[in-house]
């Protein structure tokens, strides 16, 4: 016994020594996204003094280390790194890989035409790294946005290669598009189809007026700058970043339609309730029936991404070249997009004054549109089948399509017979080249010039085949077939030609900053285009032919052409100003004139100011109380204007239909010329002013970041197209009328720590807005956009007009104690509400029933790591708006019905919602609430697992770094709506429509690589 505690003591001793004996530690510190080595990084044992700082190459050695030490390694720009030392590291190198850190001020931004650091801005600006957004399984890097950025909406569509929607603190214009200016390296573009998310350094989003009015008559509707990855440091590298994975749209997320079982009961209990003499129908298809979406949607659609990046750097010259592949099928069958990406950029140092570059981006894209349409799907019959039986096929047409009889369904196409029959009878082709080439001279110590030149280039060519079919019924006649084949052919071709010239002052003067910008700007785009089609070519051809000759195989009676020109231009003169007083007390201004070619010569200046002013009070004394609380903060406020002017060209021209009016003189047609529209000479900018008003912090030591801010801007002078009287023969006229205020609160609040090896981040961030129309033109008239929509002084715009439902008569004997109607009302009709108090039912009873514009949107994140782990999950969401449900309008003919017409009122006491299944009876889908779905949702919208392979295997594989990866999109949305998704674009006057037909938004797994040789 006495052996045994003496070998426990010894053991003991043996380990406290073990666990006090100081070790020699090395290791070598790396930047996460570049791999570049980090000289002048500090590494200090926690608690003590002990420290020191990597060499050139981002070595360390330190001594002095015992087991359960923690390392701190510090670098400004960067996450602060701990690492506790285990009996797993101490022996071996330890390699630390810095993050950049989105909280430090330090940071550098760009702002358009400059950089200027985070610290010093007095406006809104939100940056992204493009390392946050490569790998996400999205065609367009904007999509990766939502939910990220407070104030930025994101409307996504699930179509192959689609373009998201995007908003930026609301809508500003009536006509016109509202999104954003996107400026690529320079470069004003109107989309960003072209670029690989690879190739995408940062991104910021200008949001306020004193950001935005450098870009003057472009910036009004939010600008968003990105800038492209450049060689870094003097080395050599390759990386490689790819995915693969499938896209699917669940059974829980497809619409909820009734199955063949329910449909007939559904159809005959419809056919009583409009005449109750009328036959039941008895299918031969019962039960489940034919589940026509799954017919039409791919399973599993792939999606894949590859790109390959070389970088090389020397003393006096750096050169990057990308090479870039993405591929997506939709969901819906036969729909397929593909794009091409090749990139150099190329920096030299001629002399330590002189600097020259630039870059090239050659991107080709193909799309092939679905011949499925998911409309189709959601009204056909479950009752029948695709394919007829085979006794009934066609002689000449054996396994034909098969049909319900008109007196059933008329008007619905067979969605198979459609889709099989249309398939690569469509393909678009984009071809795109964007390009700059710069020069840069540093002069007088202070003093820099920048001259760039920008080109863009765009092909587009688009071929559709609409071949000979004929889909028959089961009784042989045809009910929808097409005789004559044709074939058109589009080809378009745009050319922008941009030049920036910028001097540049900056000089620190003890406790004054000053930083002092001057340019000017030319931009000229040209188009031009030629279509053409011809009808009655081969017959049996399916597929689209693949030359030009094919129009010769047409009838020269059936054949047309046309072509189209265009032109615009402006010029721009810009300054802006930045002073800082002991980085505490901030300035900005900003004065841009631009000239467009869209206004008459008396009209075509514009004239934009802004001013921006900082204020950092907490550099101030009286805060440093607060100092262990309070690590920055700082106030700012900014006011100016911009314009727009998106609108098309020459119209202060009049010009002249000839065909534009037909009559018949003496039993003889005949056109008289008409004017194409009213002109008004005097149309001029849109012009919005506005005012931001925000707070940033920092807050325990750095570890709560925090940004809140109110916006309100007001667009006066709106472009739109106003009606006028039909007598003389135009439909509209462009001219300034009324004006919008949009406005609301954001804020964006963020903790991030590190306990031991494990790190954290929480986000969560939001914006509320109230748009509103102040006034309209012609006496503040509502515009009327349909049977559904109102745009009126003191509403959203397009908000929603009609009734508002007040339950279902029950009985007789309701009806007789109710208000009259201007219609006759029967049982199971739907109640409107008398809204005037005149005791009767009558359009003055309709009123604004709700918006499709969101007013509040938000997302929040988390973001985990341990070790050699990374897990990120993102959250966004909407609300406030409301959906139109039109699926259950069809009044043209048998169409399916709905999950939710099973709770139809069918009996006294069954339903107080939903009217009785009739169709003749019209009023019941009049405008009204009766239509309306509530349009929030939350959607868990990314997780992404990934794991890094430590750094002695790396080494062993010869490899710089290899991060594998899991990725799923959209996974489970929380929703309101009966549609496919909640994300309804539309026109800006006619908003938020679901007729069944949106493209269903699919959830996406991906599993990806990326690997830096």
């Amino acid at each position: 016994m006495r052996k045994h505690l003496i070998l426990f003591l010894w053991m003991l001793s043996y380990i406290g020594l073990a666990q006090a004996q100081e070790f020699n530690i090395l290791g070598k510190v790396f930047e996460e996204s570049t791999g570049e080595e980090l000289m002048g990084a500090s590494v200090v044992v926690q608690g003590t003094v002990n420290g020191v700082q990597t060499d050139i190459d981002g070595r360390f050695s330190l001594s002095g280390v015992k087991l359960g030490d923690k390392l701190e390694i510090r670098f400004m720009g960067m996450t602060t790194q701990v690492i506790s030392i285990t009996k797993e590291n101490y022996s071996s190198e330890i390699i630390v890989r810095m993050k950049d850190d989105s909280f430090q001020l330090e940071q550098v931004v760009v702002t358009g035409y400059g950089t200027a650091r985070k610290r010093d801005l007095t406006g809104s600006i939100v940056s992204v790294s493009g390392d946050d957004i490569k790998n996400a399984p999205t065609n367009n890097v904007m999509a990766s946005l939502q939910g990220k950025v407070p104030g930025l909406m994101v409307t996504n569509s699930g179509a192959a290669g689609a373009e998201p929607e995007i908003k930026i603190r609301g809508i500003g214009t009536l006509n016109a598009s509202s999104n954003p200016l996107y400026v690529v390296d320079g470069m004003l573009v109107s989309d960003i189809r072209f670029l690989s998310n690879s190739d995408i350094e940062s991104m910021e989003i200008l949001k306020d007026p004193s950001s935005l009015a450098i870009f003057g008559v472009q910036g009004a509707n939010g600008v968003i700058i990105i800038t492209t990855k450049r060689a870094k440091g003097e080395k050599t590298s390759v990386s490689y970043d790819g995915y693969y994975g499938a896209q699917t749209v669940f059974e829980r997320d497809r619409l909820k339609l009734a199955n063949a079982t329910e449909f007939t009961m559904l159809y005959n209990e419809m056919l009583q309730n409009q005449d109750p003499n009328a036959a039941s129908w008895v299918p031969e298809m019962l039960g489940e029936g034919t589940d026509w979406q799954s017919k039409v949607l791919r399973e599993r659609a792939a999606i894949t991404n590859h790109n390959l990046t070389v970088s090389t750097s020397g003393k006096n010259s750096k050169t990057l070249l990308s090479l870039g592949y993405y591929k997506q099928d939709g969901v819906l069958k036969y729909n397929t997009y593909q794009r091409f990406n090749v990139r150099l950029s190329q920096d030299y140092t001629i002399s330590k004054k002189l600097k020259v570059g630039g870059s090239v981006n050659l991107s080709r894209m193909d799309n092939k549109p679905a011949s499925a349409n998911i409309q189709d799907a959601a009204l056909a019959l479950p009752t029948y089948v695709p394919y007829a039986p085979e006794e009934d096929w066609n002689v000449d047409n054996p396994g034909s399509y098969y049909h319900p009889s008109a007196d059933i369904q008329g008007n619905v196409r067979n969605p198979v017979a459609h889709m099989e029959i249309f398939k690569n009878t469509e393909k678009y082709r984009d071809y795109r080249i964007i390009g700059n080439i710069y020069g840069e001279w540093s002069f007088l110590k202070d003093f820099t010039f920048k001259a760039v030149g920008y080109m863009d280039l765009g092909l587009y060519r688009g071929e559709q085949y609409t071949p000979r079919y004929d889909v028959n019924n089961s009784t042989s006649h045809s009910s929808d077939k097409n005789e004559i084949t044709g074939f058109s052919r589009k080809s378009d071709e745009n050319r922008t030609f941009q030049g920036d010239f910028l001097l540049n002052y900056k000089k620190n003067i003890g406790d004054h900053r000053v930083d002092v910008t001057a340019g000017y700007t030319a931009r000229k785009s040209t188009g031009e285009g030629f279509n053409a089609r011809v009808d009655s070519l081969a017959n049996g051809m399916h597929v689209v032919p693949g030359d030009l000759q094919m129009l010769a195989m047409g009838s020269p009676n059936n054949m047309w052409a046309g072509d189209w020109w265009s032109e615009e231009a402006f010029i721009s003169y810009l300054g802006r100003a930045s002073y800082s007083y002991k980085d505490r007390y901030l300035l900005t201004a900003t004065f841009r004139a631009d000239g467009s070619s869209k206004f008459s010569p008396s009209h075509r200046w514009g004239y934009f100011p802004s001013v921006g002013l900082g204020w950092v009070f907490s550099e101030e004394p009286f805060m440093k109380s607060l100092s262990s609380i309070v690590d920055f903060a700082k106030l700012r406020v900014s006011w100016g204007k911009l314009g727009n002017d998106k609108i098309g060209n020459y119209l202060y021209y009049p010009t002249i239909n000839p065909q534009g009016k037909q009559v018949i003189i003496n039993g003889v047609t005949q056109f008289i010329p008409t004017i194409s529209y009213d002109i008004d000479k005097d149309i001029h900018w849109e012009v919005m002013t506005g005012i931001d008003v925000g707070l940033s912090a920092q807050l325990f030591n750095n570890r709560l970041g925090m940004e809140v801010g109110w916006y309100s801007k007001t667009t006066n002078d709106l472009l739109a197209n106003v009606a006028i009287s039909s007598s003389i023969g135009a439909s509209y006229a462009i001219t300034n009328a009324g004006s919008i205020n949009n406005k609301g609160f954001e804020f964006s609040l963020t903790w991030h720590d590190q306990i031991d090896d494990f790190a954290y981040t929480v986000g969560f961030n939001g914006g509320t807005l109230k748009n509103k129309v102040t006034e309209l033109g012609d006496k503040n008239a509502d515009i009327i956009s349909g049977d559904y929509h109102r745009t009126s002084v003191g509403q959203p715009i397009g908000s929603y007009y009609g009734y508002v439902q007040d339950g279902i008569f029950q009985n007789q004997e309701e009806i007789d104690n109710y208000y009259p109607m201007t219609w006759k009302v029967q049982p199971g009709d739907i109640r409107f509400k008398d809204l005037n108090g005149d005791e009767k039912i009558t359009d003055a009873d309709r009123t604004f029933l709700g918006s499709p514009i969101p007013t509040f949107t938000y997302g929040f994140n988390f973001n985990f790591s341990w070790r050699n782990f990374d897990l990120g999950i993102d959250f966004n969401g909407v609300s406030g708006n409301k959906i139109l449900d039109l699926k259950k309008t069809v009044a043209w003919t048998v169409t399916n019905f709905y999950e939710k017409s099973l709770g139809r009122w069918h009996g006294e006491g069954t339903s107080n919602i939903e009217p009785i299944l009739d169709k003749s009876r019209g009023h019941n889908y009049l405008s009204s609430t009766n239509l309306l779905e509530n349009g929030s949702y939350i959607r868990l919208r990314n997780v992404q697992l990934g794991y890094t392979l430590p750094e002695p295997i790396v080494r062993k594989l010869g490899l710089q770094g290899l991060r594998i990866y899991a990725n799923g999109q959209n996974l489970v949305t929380f929703k309101h709506n009966t549609g496919y998704t909640p994300e309804i674009a539309g026109s800006t006057l006619s908003g938020g429509i679901d007729q069944g037909g949106t493209y269903p938004l699919p959830s996406v797994y991906t599993v990806g690589l990326s690997v830096n040789f």
